[in-house]
């Protein structure tokens, strides 16, 4: 192989490593801006339910007065109806058990054995 081809073989392996760099470059910058316009984007969509009281994770929100108490929809029975209401000769009394008390437990009691550290021996240094 003359020099002549050996430099252009060289040329050309630049230039293809050259191209594959501009691609790579070209991809990354593709997945980094589409990356930041999605999350622009869901967070433009969150912000523009919870500016117009749309809040998901609060549920169904009820709306308020401008003193600030909320308006009922629907006027909620909180009683029973009397169609439902067990009528008083239906209920039988309920007897209560007596509890029976258990005695308790009385283990035989082991003696505790006392443990005693030996005092450790003084300690020289050169410096004492």
């Amino acid at each position: 192989m003359d020099p002549i081809e050996k430099l252009e073989r060289k040329r050309e392996a630049q230039r293809r490593l050259r191209a594959q760099r501009q691609r790579a470059g070209l991809l990354r910058g593709r997945v980094v801006a589409i990356s930041l316009i999605a999350f622009v984007l869901l967070w433009g969509i969150v912000f523009a339910q919870m500016a117009t009281g749309n809040d998901p994770v609060l549920g169904a929100s009820t709306p308020t007065t401008r003193s600030g108490s909320a308006v009922a929809k629907e006027a909620i029975e909180t009683t029973v109806p009397k169609e439902l209401e067990p009528e008083a000769n239906e209920l039988e009394p309920i007897e209560e058990e007596p509890v029976e008390v258990e005695p308790e437990f009385e283990a035989e009691a082991e003696p505790e054995i006392e443990f005693e550290e030996p005092e450790p021996a003084p300690v020289t240094t050169s410096q004492s």
